[in-house]
């Protein structure tokens, strides 16, 4: 049969599509997938790995199981981000401190002007915050209050850096976020250019609310599950270890704060953002043949387990426990607890309202223009005293 000049394209488009469809498509920077391959053989890099960050045995044991995990994931692109993910977590970032997360307790003037806003922004009409995979339906209320994502920003700086006992450079205060009835938020972890140091601050929670515990792996590969109360302050290795709601929310709504930052010495500089690309195993796109691990399900970059009670297997097996904090303390995940050591009022502050903003990771302002920040901005660019901020632990 002659072939007409309208038949052509359609032909040419079944072929087009068979041929794409038989391609492995990586999203590799740029890169195509041989030169990534040769840089994971240049970089000595041997599958499984070898090593963990940290070297613990539990560590060790939930992420041997995870890679298992996403090795058996069907598509191609949500194994290749799987992997991904896990082996950022897992075996490349490193830890900060002993435990991965802590407990601690937010001023009581603060929190109740942030109680406040949260119940006037309510009355007066949330908006819809914008799409996002990590958090299933229905979509979050979010209460826009710059003014006092500030004060969370300036007068909260000390409490994370007393936490992991270095300087910390703050990127964002995300808020105010309100999840809502029957929300979930999947499983996962941070940008780990910038999220690497992070707390979530419990504001409030609607009067019929069930408690909802967040779950997050510690540095030991033990599963936790901490229902916070108004005023907690959680503060997470949120890069390194995996966290996330996968109970679904019983209740009107639930409001909290996300603070991330990086540490202030020698992480930007060191930061490689093709070092998780570059750890993924020659052989990650071959097709999986067996399933034997409990399956999981990517959203993006996130992950839920959708055959487990809870769409988290551990949840069965977490050691559960709840706040409130204790005002002046941290409370660590194994049971103990240490002073939270918080430098004098009149201390080493900013001068100036932007000075996060001039010292965030994009525009480097600490190193051009030394000087004047150095006199205006010496917290946001770690120039304060070393001993400011104590740690009894690291």
């Amino acid at each position: 049969m002659k072939t007409t000049t309208s038949q052509f394209p359609f032909y040419m488009l079944l072929f087009g599509v068979a041929f794409l469809s038989s391609l492995v498509i990586v999203p590799a920077y740029g890169r195509s997938e041989e030169e990534r391959v040769l840089r994971y053989h240049q970089l000595n890099h041997t599958w499984p790995p070898e090593k963990y960050i940290p070297e613990t045995p539990g560590w060790r044991k939930l992420f041997e199981h995870r890679l298992r995990q996403v090795a058996e994931i069907k598509d191609r692109s949500d194994r290749f981000e799987g992997l991904a993910q896990s082996l950022s977590a897992g075996v490349l970032q490193q830890n900060f401190t002993e435990h991965g997360f802590g407990l601690a307790r937010a001023p009581e003037p603060l929190m109740e002007d942030l109680r406040r806003a949260i119940r006037e922004g309510i009355a007066k009409g949330p908006r819809l915050e914008s799409h996002i995979n990590a958090i299933t339906d229905p979509r979050p209320w979010f209460i826009d209050r710059p003014d006092l994502t500030r004060r969370v920003l300036d007068e909260l700086q000390d409490y994370p850096e007393a936490w992991t006992g270095f300087p910390l450079t703050p990127v964002t205060a995300y808020g105010f976020r309100l999840y809502r009835n029957t929300s979930r938020l999947h499983v996962h972890v941070d940008k780990t250019e910038t999220h690497v140091i992070s707390f979530i601050l419990h504001i409030d929670s609607s009067d019929d609310a069930d408690p909802w515990p967040i779950l997050i792996e510690d540095l030991h590969g033990t599963t936790h599950e901490v229902t916070l109360k108004s005023g907690d302050l959680l503060f997470y290795e949120s890069s390194k270890c995996f966290h996330g709601r996968p109970r679904p929310l019983n209740g009107s709504w639930y409001s909290s704060v996300f603070v991330h930052y990086y540490p202030t010495f020698g992480y930007k500089e060191n930061f490689d953002k093709l070092a998780k690309v570059n750890r993924i195993p020659p052989n990650w796109a071959d097709e999986p043949t067996a399933q034997y691990e409990i399956p999981l399900q990517m959203h993006g970059t996130t992950m839920e387990e959708p055959m487990c009670p809870n769409f988290w297997c551990n949840t069965k097996f977490s050691k559960k426990w709840s706040g409130p904090g204790e005002e002046g303390y941290i409370l660590n995940p194994d049971g103990t607890k240490r002073v939270m050591n918080l430098p004098k009022e009149g201390g080493c502050k900013d001068k100036h309202e932007h000075c996060a903003i001039w010292s965030s990771w994009q525009t480097k302002e600490c190193d051009t223009n030394y000087g004047y920040m150095k006199e205006n901005c010496p917290r946001s660019c770690g120039l304060c005293k070393a001993g400011s901020v104590i740690s009894d632990e690291l």
